[in-house]
Parts: structure tokens; sequence; C-alpha cells
């Protein structure tokens, strides 16, 4: 059987870099498809990696600062032409080290799932505090079906001219 990880990855403690966290702990209030699981990584996503080798696919939440209106979804397909688009946009993740370093630094430990997806939402506030933005809040709320659907998609189905994101998601709040 296929197995997709859901990850969420942010600082709780900066409000909406917290986003992935909060969306993991609202999918673990949910009933989810057999063989998908979740975890929640928080800043500790490196220390995590070995627990996505024995995954077929790895979703990836977080905050995304790509300059769309807080609480805008994004969803991001790991491909050559992605790779390409995020290394041409400046903090896409608003960690220390952005996620796609991370996710290289990752491939050195071991083999990663075949298929990594990365969905998020924009940021209002980054800041200490432990709550979300109101638009973040929402966020949750919206992304949480997306990501129970999203997590049995055998094939991404996407769609973006290049240099953007591809996405299906609503782009605005």
């Amino acid at each position: 059987m296929k197995r997709t990880l859901i990850a969420g990855v942010g600082n709780e403690l900066l409000r909406d870099e917290g986003f992935g966290v909060h969306v993991a702990r609202a999918l673990k209030a949910r009933p989810l498809p057999p063989g998908v699981d979740i975890l929640e990584a928080g800043t500790a996503f490196l220390d995590a990696v070995p627990e996505t080798f024995e995954y077929n696919r790895l979703i990836l939440v977080d905050a995304i600062a790509a300059g769309g209106a807080p609480g805008t979804l994004h969803h991001l397909e790991l491909d050559d032409d992605m790779r390409d688009w995020v290394a041409q946009t400046a903090s896409l993740s608003l960690h220390q080290t952005d996620l796609l370093e991370t996710l290289a630094i990752a491939r050195l430990m071991g083999p990663l799932p075949e298929r990594i997806t990365i969905l998020g939402a924009e940021p209002e506030r980054i800041e200490m505090g432990l709550e979300l933005s109101p638009a973040l809040q929402r966020a949750v709320e919206r992304i949480v079906p997306i990501l129970i659907a999203e997590s049995v998609t055998p094939e991404p189905q996407l769609s973006g001219t290049d240099n953007t994101p591809r996405t299906r998601l609503p782009t605005t709040p």
C-alpha cells in the first residue's frame, strides 16, 4: 500500500510562522484515509527526515511568503520546473534554512519519498505569539479538506505557466 506523510513545519512561537504545526494538529483531529500519517515536525523537520524514508509521498505544510495576500494558499509540486521557480523566488520559506535547502540536505541522509508536495499559506503576522492571525485561522479551515483529498491523489493535476507556482487552490483567502 502506498503511504503518505503530511508534515507540519514551522515555528509556532512566531504566530503565522507556525501555520504548518496548527494544520497538523487540525488534521490529527479528523478521520484520515488509510495509509496517511501526520507529523508535527515544527522547527525540527531535519531531525524527522529519517521518518520520511518509509513513505511514497511527502506533503509538507508551511507558511509560504511568496508575495500574496495573507491567507493565500499555495500548492507546489517539487518537479524540476518548480525547483527552478523556487531558486528565483526570494524567501519562499520563513525559516533560516529554507525548505528546499533542508530537503537538499535530507536527500544526503537517505531516500526521500518519490513525490514531494508543499502546501502552505501566506502569513500575515510573524511576531512573538502563539495565536495565528485571523487570515491564517481561516486558511487552516480551508486547507485541511484539501490536504485530505491531496493525500490520496495519485498524480499531480496542476496548472500554471513557467516561473509561477503551479496551483489548484484558490489564490485568494
